[in-house]
């Protein structure tokens, strides 16, 4: 698996998973509102009674089913945007800048060049280091550059 474009497609889509995760709460917002209003009650000869007919039954099963699976995949996508936050807050400040400003806001280059005060080239560089040590915090130990001194612990505690 290529953990660095795997780490900068979450970080492209970050915006994208916030606002997917809003419109999967108003989705339920939506569904809580139409299933007060869904309810249909029926006079029946031997009383009063409050029966539903079986397609409204089928809708609220349906409703209730679709509003778990909203429910899980809010947690998880909260879940994916908290790991990427925590990741991204173990980064110096000029990494966690050059971060939000080309991933969160979609700055070009020369306008973070510019703002980070470092030429182009040495942005770009900065960002490729910060997206290896994203990577590591999403994805552990395996994220590591192959170029990196030790490929495991194991090998780490057997040098020292």
């Amino acid at each position: 698996m290529n953990y660095y474009k795997a780490t900068e497609k979450f970080l492209y889509n970050y915006n994208s998973l916030k606002a997917s995760i809003e419109n999967m709460k108003q989705e339920i917002e939506e569904m809580d509102y139409r299933e007060i209003s869904a309810v249909n009650y029926e006079k029946e000869p031997t009383g009063k009674t409050y029966a539903f007919h079986s397609t409204t039954e089928e809708s609220a099963i349906y409703a209730a089913d679709r509003k778990k699976l909203l429910e899980q995949r809010i947690k998880i996508t909260e879940g994916k945007l908290e790991r990427i936050d925590r990741a991204i807050a173990a980064l110096n400040e000029l990494e966690q800048r050059i971060i939000k400003l080309r991933y969160i806001e979609g700055k070009q280059w020369w306008q973070i060049a510019y703002e980070i005060r470092y030429s182009e080239k040495w942005g770009k560089e900065l960002r490729r280091r910060a997206i290896n040590k994203i990577a590591v915090g999403l994805f552990g130990e395996d994220a590591l550059p192959k170029d990196f001194p030790f490929t495991s612990l194991r090998d780490k505690e057997n040098v020292l």
